[in-house]
């Protein structure tokens, strides 16, 4: 009876589905539980709701209902009892209402299908016109004795004889086959009868006929030993061993065989050898190559012993890139890009016609970011230190990608970095179709081959991470490891260490690593999973592997699923089937409400999927010849099944490139498709597909790129072709990335959730809650349930609306900036009353959502592999410190130029601040009046809480600047908005924020001081909060001094030993600080620089008051001091001038410039002196002028810069040309132009 309303392996989802298309009240069925093994859950249909009751194993073995009022006391043996003793009871079962219509499961025709030729389409080839005939079956003794020892076989056996051609065969073998027809065949017929089966006779007659083969045999592998004499290269130890002497096949059909193997193994080894001697026969004559009597092997600072080490270091070539040098006005200029890895650097040759102008080296650690221009796919923007930009146009985007990957690759490998950041994987799949191996698999291994593939240079480059998966594989685990080792080492000159290997029959997946990365892999696991007939065969199924590297977590699945243009459902039930068993066996038990996609980082999926091509047969045959690939995508099940979101939901595949991989003529070049097959069923058609595919599914914010996806054309012994893909990946690290004093200093960090929204997949009208897994959270944390739903119009969704006094305030484990920006947190919406399943769970990434204010986040909820709703809210990360991230990764090397910000504009590691125009308006268009500053006269005063006098300029210098982020506005009243700091872009699209460009200060004293830039301030008066200091508000006490610089767990070592009070602070020292308990140096010298910040402050705003009053303290001031406002003018805002730090405004890039950063000893030199009369300017020679720099009249000119209404497209590298270099009159300029642009 289980059989009409039990539904095995259905998500909660699809029994839903199920009942509510039978719409009938008291309609029902049981599944499996998703919570719990071995329970099940009946489900129950009334008034369009489904109800759900767990049903569980007691400790007597016996299934009980649990309900909502508690667990039914009475137990069943099994559902059949169960539901027919529910039935019974009607309406007194306990339970919403009576059991009245069972829902039987649908079962498909694939399923009812019972048919031996499971795997028909991956046999071997047998592609025969018609079938072969039936063979009778072998004659009984009985049968034989009833014969009478009769010659009906010999005489069939003379009959063949009579037909043979003999012609080609030697006067012995001829002899021989006669004389075992004669009597040969009459002695192995009595030796069958009496149980000997060893048929010595027809031995003899197979030694005679191998006779001239083990000749040829031997005379063959004489010349293979000559070969590897050959392939020697003196004064250079080799990978590959062999025997200095030929062994000789011994007598027997046994040593025959045996020597057959020696030859195929002799066969790969010496085309193994020849290609690494060829390999090291192209190293430079001075190229230094590592020798294992050593002992030592050392790359990128890792030690290891010489069992680890690889013989040779792999030599790199360099390449050349043909690019034209775009300059000002369109002009370009012919140059040659020579990238040399090895050395890591790269020049730039200047070319005129044939001859060549000079060449200049750039070394990798000079290149900042490279910029793609997304209009114009050829070029590129380098951006080299000192904010020097190169724009290059290429001959087309695959090598201005090659170039982007080398450079990338340059300066990777020669990176000091001590973090392993980013790592380079191969992942591969083939089908070997139970055949021998009989060819080299470099070609495969190399990425080389149809598709995207490799560039030539970097697939020298060995990967750091081999994946590699089977199917139908016919080696041992042992030899397929050993082969692929050998087949490394001969195509990168590298020992790889195996990871983990795991088979299921013929399915297999082997991971193999760099010796020096093989310490970073942690908590290995591996399973299987059989999908074959019945779900007990392992002939279909998956093998999987996951570990950590460092902080990032992997999982890797090879499967080979249902085979058959027709069995399209049920390859996706195996989908989920896997997707379901592999959960549970190698998920992290603390996560088991999400499934495997959510439980890693990285997860890839490999291997023959069998999914095929839906078009008639003739029709593909012909859009395969003319290489229409588009088209066939287009019928491709998998992608028609991602974009119903039926399989594989949420999975990437890079873009197909390739022909059909599947299925082709064994061992013949070309793409000859074998699409026809004569079976014993009849015809069947094979249609050309992409059957072996690698997919991945990344958690979102991270890191990964492919670059490479394609098939190997070289190896032909399967009707399969291998697949490779090649990625860069971005490693995070396990823990915090600070020392453990700058721990002890981080400030408190808060995650806020201020509303969240979720659109369930469901008709269940019941209450949720939230729940929230990371590893950066010390405690799992579960929200209130949603006190409201949104009212929802798209059919079969509830929506639950949770708000801030529902949700959690979650604290992370460490408060680093760089930690945290790396890490995820994993949701998943469960019923408030309920089994603890999940109705959906989606990652949120913290990339980004450090911020004053809440931020968007919106991701899809998936369940067991399928699409489950969607999940949308606001949520940030708050924090009081003011450390902010500064760890760059090498991969925000490479960005688009909408995803940057452009060098002339920004300086990597200052901030932003809002503009505020210091010119009004004349009377012309064209006429600006310049306001020069006033110098405040009052009297000077202690500056403190409540009275605060005006800032230095070596004080704005400092404030304009902390840790990159764009400082808090001056005070200039109660109402002043603050300003939110720039958004982060996401990883890998960093563009030229995370830079740590320094410009170089100047040596030695200018040669005059600039004048004061026509630029003011709303003043600060005695009235004012606060002041600023380094980008804080200045502190009125000792507390909130230490709590600025995030140093409070040291507010009782300085209050316990007399130090209260900020007056005190400007005596204390070195060692005062080491008696009182702070003995850590970075803290120490943080604590005496902010105690000279403070004194310096309060000794500026001394000194600005009485030299506004026209005294110093020894007497006046000179005469040339200019007259200033009078005393008894109070109502006149004071107003000061303020010399910024590396402005940069958010305008637009294309219009913006930033100014580049003054010398400070400039300054020191500037009167704060006098009040301007107001200035009315007409032209750029008046602007000059005022400016003090008409010294630049002509340049202005001559470059075309004579309209004063153009100014503000004037860009830094404007100033270049006209040959502006010093750096205080280029900052004055650009400062000046910011408030002309905003008049």
């Amino acid at each position: 009876m289980s059989g009409t309303f039990f539904h095995k392996g259905i998500s909660r989802f699809q029994a839903e589905l199920f009942l509510t298309n039978a719409k009938d009240d008291g309609s029902f069925l049981v599944r499996d539980s998703e919570s719990l093994p071995g329970a099940y859950v009946l489900c129950l249909l009334h008034q369009c709701k489904v109800h759900q009751y767990r049903i569980i194993p007691g400790p007597d073995g016996k299934l009980h209902v649990q309900s909502e009022t508690g667990t039914i006391q009475r137990g069943y043996r099994d559902l059949t009892e169960l539901v027919a003793e529910y039935i019974k009871k009607k309406e007194q079962n306990g339970l919403t209402c009576a059991l009245i219509h069972p829902v039987p499961p649908e079962r498909s025709t694939e399923d009812l299908e019972i048919s031996d030729d499971e795997d028909d389409d991956d046999d071997d080839d047998q592609d025969f016109e018609v079938p072969p005939p039936a063979i009778s079956p072998p004659a009984t003794p009985n049968e034989r004795k009833s014969n009478g020892q009769s010659d009906a076989g010999k005489v069939d056996l003379q009959k063949n004889f009579a037909k043979l051609d003999l012609k080609g065969c030697d006067a012995e073998f001829t002899k021989a086959l006669k004389d075992y027809l004669e009597q040969g065949y009459k002695k192995d017929s009595v030796s069958m009868n009496v149980g000997d089966s060893e048929l010595h006779e027809f031995t003899n007659l197979l030694e005679v006929a191998s006779s001239g083969l083990r000749r040829e045999l031997d005379g063959f592998m004489q010349k293979m030993y000559i070969l590897n004499d050959f392939l020697k290269i003196s004064g250079r130890r080799q990978s590959t061993a062999h025997d200095t002497k030929p062994r000789v096949a011994g007598p027997g059909l046994p040593n025959l065989l045996e020597q057959l193997t020696r030859v195929r193994t002799e066969v790969l080894t010496v085309q193994t050898k020849a290609q690494e001697t060829i390999q090291l026969a192209t190293l430079p004559s001075d190229y230094e190559y590592l020798d294992p009597s050593d002992g030592v092997y050392c790359e990128n600072g890792i030690t290891s012993g010489p069992f680890l080490a690889s013989t040779y270091r792999p030599y790199i070539p360099q390449s050349k890139f043909e690019v034209k040098k775009l300059k000002k006005h369109g002009m370009s200029n012919k140059i040659t890009l020579t990238v040399d890895l090895q050395n890591g650097k790269y020049s730039v040759l200047k070319q005129t016609g044939k001859e060549s102008l000079g060449q200049k080296m750039i070394s990798h650690d000079k290149i900042l970011h490279l910029i793609k221009n997304t209009k114009e796919k050829c070029v590129l923007d380098v951006v080299l230190d000192g904010k020097k930009k190169q724009t290059y146009v290429f001959a087309d985007p695959h090598i201005r990608e090659n170039f982007c990957l080398q450079i990338r690759q340059m300066k990777n490998m020669h990176s000091t970095e001590t973090d392993i950041d980013q790592i380079s994987m191969f992942v591969g799949t083939w089908n070997m179709g139970d055949a021998a191996l009989n060819q080299s698999l470099s070609t495969w291994l190399k990425c080389t081959g149809s598709g995207k593939c490799r560039d030539r240079v970097l697939g020298v480059i060995p990967h750091d991470l081999y994946v590699i998966g089977t199917q139908e594989s016919s080696m041992t685990e042992k030899d397929w490891v050993n082969t692929l080792k050998a087949g490394l080492k001969a195509c990168v000159l590298v020992d790889m260490e195996l990871v983990e290997v795991c088979t299921l029959w013929g399915i297999r997946l082997a991971i193999l690593i760099k010796p020096e990365y093989k310490h970073f892999i942690s908590r290995i696991q591996r399973s299987s999973v059989r999908t074959g007939i019945a779900n007990a065969l392992g002939n279909k199924g998956a093998v999987a592997i996951s570990f950590y590297f460092n902080g990032t977590s992997f999982c890797f699945i090879n499967a080979h699923l249902t085979s058959g243009d027709e069995r399209c459902s049920r390859r996706n039930q195996n989908y989920h089937d896997i997707l379901k068993n592999l959960t549970l066996n190698l998920g992290q038990k603390h996560l088991n409400l999400f499934d495997l996609t959510s439980q890693f980082t990285h997860v890839f999926w490999l291997g023959d999927l069998n999914y095929r091509v839906e078009e008639n047969i003739q029709n593909l045959l012909l859009k395969v010849q003319e290489k229409d690939i588009p088209y066939l995508i287009e019928r491709d099940q998998l992608k028609r099944l991602q974009r119903q979101k039926v399989a594989f939901c949420g999975f990437d595949e890079a873009e197909i490139t390739f022909l059909p991989t599947y299925r082709l003529e064994r061992n013949t070049p070309g793409y000859r498709y074998a699409w026809k097959k004569i079976k014993r069923t009849g015809e069947r058609i094979n249609a050309p597909s992409w059957c072996d595919r690698v997919l991945w599914k990344s958690y979102p914010g991270v890191f990964i790129e492919n670059v490479a996806y394609g098939s190997s054309e070289a190896i032909l012994s399967s009707d399969h072709r291998p697949v490779f893909s090649s990625f860069n990946v971005g490693i995070s690290s396990e823990f915090a990335h600070q020392t453990r004093g700058s721990l002890a200093e981080m400030a408190p960090v808060k995650i806020l959730f201020h509303s969240i929204e979720a659109q369930v997949k469901t008709c269940c009208k019941q209450y949720f809650q939230l729940v929230f897994h990371s590893i950066c959270l010390q405690d799992v944390y579960k929200s209130q349930s949603n006190t409201s739903f949104q009212d929802n119009r798209t059919g079969f969704y509830t929506v639950p609306v949770w708000h801030a006094c529902n949700l959690p305030e979650m604290k992370p484990l460490f408060g680093d900036q760089d930690f945290l920006e790396e890490q995820h947190i994993l949701i998943a919406v469960i019923p408030k009353d309920g089994d603890n399943e999940s109705y959906g769970e989606c990652v949120l990434s913290l990339k980004g959502m450090f911020s004053n204010q809440p931020e968007d986040f919106e991701y899809i909820l998936l369940h067991q592999g399928e699409e489950a709703g969607r999940i949308k809210g606001k949520m940030h990360l708050v924090t009081k410190g003011t450390r902010f991230s500064t760890r760059k990764s090498p991969y925000s090397l490479i960005a688009f130029d909408t995803e940057y910000q452009d060098p002339e504009m920004f300086i990597s590691g200052t901030p932003k601040v809002e503009s505020r125009p210091a010119f009004s308006q004349g009377t012309k268009a064209s006429s600006f009046v310049v306001k020069q500053p006033s110098v405040n006269t009052k009297p000077p005063v202690r500056m403190t809480q409540s009275t605060v006098g005006e800032l230095s300029t070596q004080e704005i210098l400092r404030a304009s600047k902390v840790d990159g982020r764009a400082p808090q506005p001056l005070p200039s009243g109660p109402s002043s908005p603050p300003v939110p700091a720039p958004r982060k872009p996401y990883m890998g699209q960093t563009g030229l924020l995370q830079g740590s460009q320094r410009l170089p200060s100047r040596q030695g004293p200018p040669e005059r001081a600039p004048p004061i830039p026509p630029k003011h301030r709303p003043s600060v008066t005695e009235s004012s909060t606060g002041t600023t200091y380094d980008g804080l508000r200045r502190p009125a006490n000792v507390e909130e001094w230490l709590a600025q610089l995030n140093l409070s767990c040291y507010e009782q070592n300085f209050l316990s030993n007399g130090w209260d009070d900020l007056l005190y602070l400007n005596k204390i020292t070195i060692f005062d600080l080491n008696k009182i308990g702070i003995e850590i140096p970075a803290h120490q010298q943080k604590v005496l620089r902010s105690v000279k910040e403070l004194n310096k402050v309060e000794r500026d705003n001394a000194y600005m008051t009485l030299r506004s009053t026209g005294r110093e303290e020894d007497g006046t001031f000179s005469s040339n001091t200019r007259s200033v406002q009078s005393m008894s003018e109070p109502s006149t805002p004071v107003e000061y001038h303020v010399l910024e730090r590396s402005l940069s405004y958010t305008e637009s890039s294309s219009s913006s410039i930033t100014s580049e950063i003054p010398d400070q000893s400039v300054y020191n030199v500037i009167e704060a002196e006098s009040v301007y009369q107001e200035i009315e300017i007409n032209t750029v020679d008046e602007w000059l002028d005022s400016l003090r720099l008409s010294c630049y009249k002509d340049a202005f000119k001559k470059d075309g810069w004579d309209d004063i209404n153009l100014l503000h497209e004037l860009r830094m590298s404007d100033l270049n040309t006209m040959g502006i270099v010093n750096s205080n009159d280029r900052a004055l300029i650009v400062a000046s132009i910011q408030d002309l642009k905003h008049c």
